[in-house]
């Protein structure tokens, strides 16, 4: 039994890449795209149906838009007890046991030890490559789990030699 959630409706680029089959992808675009919304859909859906997501920031303060969203479109199923948002951990719990976390990539060693269906970093080109990939990549294991890094382009580092690499 999936949560019902009024998530927005993706447009036709955005659904493409949601439908793509491959489990790692990078999302280069400009601002005001809807990388955030793409990747907020993802997480949410994932939260639905009581899988494990995690939204990774490169500073706390980065999450602020996307836990808005998230607490205001989830308030009316807290009041049901269908679900659980600890503000202060900025975690929602389903009552099968789904979760929505945010991580701070300046702070990566929280997320050591969790498992998720699908991780979403936030402005990958500020998050640097190392720690993502030390951290980040064994959450995904026990369930292959799929990673979505999405960004605005911040010059030729190491994020933009990811994304050619996985334009190729």
């Amino acid at each position: 039994m999936s949560i019902s959630l009024a998530l927005p409706r993706l447009r036709a680029d955005q659904y493409a890449i949601v439908m793509h089959p491959a489990k790692r992808k990078k999302i280069a675009m400009g601002r005001r795209w809807g990388k955030s919304v793409l990747g907020g859909v993802i997480v949410l859906n994932t939260l639905r149906q009581h899988g494990k997501a995690a939204w990774i920031v490169p500073t706390y303060k980065n999450a602020r838009p996307l836990w808005r969203y998230v607490v205001n479109l989830c308030a009316s199923l807290e009041q049901q007890k269908i679900i659980d948002v600890s503000k202060s951990e900025r975690v929602v719990q389903t009552f099968r046991g789904g979760i929505l976390g945010v991580y701070s990539a300046d702070n990566i060693d929280s997320i050591r030890s969790e498992d998720f269906d699908v991780v979403v970093t936030d402005e990958a080109a500020r998050v640097v490559a190392d720690t993502k990939n030390d951290a980040v990549e064994a959450t995904l294991a026990d369930r292959d789990g799929a990673m979505l890094d999405i960004s605005s382009p911040k010059g030729r580092n190491e994020f933009f030699i990811e994304w050619i690499a996985a334009e190729q």
